[in-house]
């Protein structure tokens, strides 16, 4: 026996605290470094500039050193560098019209039956197993050959194992997500993901709260309680790709959505392409009343300043 279901899930990323430059910092980076600054030696006006960066010059390395107090930070020499800490916050949600069946895996490189409408830049995840138990990450394309899709590399979590059963890749290029019709056989997931550039010295914290349960009218599809979404039961809930988050088991165990905020993503120091994501997962029992069950999830990065 099976009931049909369309659950719209609406996801929204609400940054609330970031600081932003007025000018355009040119930096050196990759995947693990970036040099916010180069040192100009002798010579050169105060600033340069022109239409796309701003360059602090430097003369000689006089008086260099920096002195720490209770409530000022010194530091010494001409010019010392400027520092102007960014924050960037990105909301990434799984394309489900995307899904293209992935046959292997090597590194960094996914084969795939047919990358078309795949392209450099690209945010895309893998799936493992897809259902319950699915094993996923995420990653950024930098390159496309024929049907191989080549990423940068993996966030936090377990990288998949490709065998071309059940496995799929899929772009994280939504504005909300569908579970579409749900039944009492299987586990229907879907994955949020996100993007943090922050250069902040204590890291930060990444957020999940709902404006109400998943609910059609006076209907509501039940928030899992007892760690782990299974078919055949009607719950709903989420699992981070942290597995060390300090003040919530979004990290160990399948977790109900609430309206108080949840810690779904952290790191401790500065961190610059950091990613993570929660797989979202909603199960039904034979009897349950159809209906378009909806709620709105928001995710908020705060800084730890």
């Amino acid at each position: 026996m099976k009931a049909a279901r369309l659950i719209l899930v609406s996801l929204i990323g609400a940054l609330t605290i970031f600081v932003f430059s007025d000018s355009v910092m040119a930096a050196m980076s990759s995947s693990n470094y970036r040099i916010d600054w180069d040192n100009v030696g002798f010579g050169g006006d105060d600033t340069s500039s022109s239409a796309s960066y701003n360059l602090i010059d430097s003369v000689g390395g006089n008086a260099v050193g920096q002195t720490d107090g209770t409530t000022l930070t010194l530091r010494s020499g001409y010019r010392e560098a400027g520092i102007e800490p960014v924050a960037e916050f990105t909301i990434y949600i799984q394309n489900k019209s995307s899904q293209v069946a992935a046959l292997s895996i090597s590194t960094t490189t996914i084969s795939v039956t047919d990358a078309t409408g795949y392209a450099i830049g690209d945010m895309i995840a893998i799936i493992q197993n897809e259902g319950a138990s699915q094993v996923a990450n995420i990653g950024k394309i930098t390159n496309v050959a024929a049907n191989d899709i080549i990423i940068d590399y993996y966030s936090s979590g377990v990288d998949p194992t490709i065998d071309g059963s059940n496995d799929f890749v899929y772009r994280l290029d939504g504005s909300s997500y569908s579970f579409g019709t749900l039944t009492n056989a299987i586990v229907s997931t879907g994955i949020v993901a996100w993007e943090v550039q922050a250069d902040v010295d204590d890291g930060y914290g990444v957020y999940v709260y709902e404006n109400d349960d998943l609910k059609s009218g006076s209907l509501t599809i039940n928030d899992v309680s007892d760690g782990t979404v299974s078919s055949g039961s009607t719950e709903y809930g989420g699992r981070s790709s942290d597995s060390s988050l300090a003040t919530s088991t979004f990290d160990s165990q399948d977790t109900a959505f609430t309206q108080n905020m949840s810690l779904v993503g952290s790191r401790s120091s500065n961190s610059f392409a950091s990613r993570d994501f929660v797989t979202l997962k909603a199960a039904i029992m034979g009897s349950q009343a159809a209906g378009t069950y909806s709620h709105t999830l928001y995710f908020i990065y705060v800084g730890d300043y």
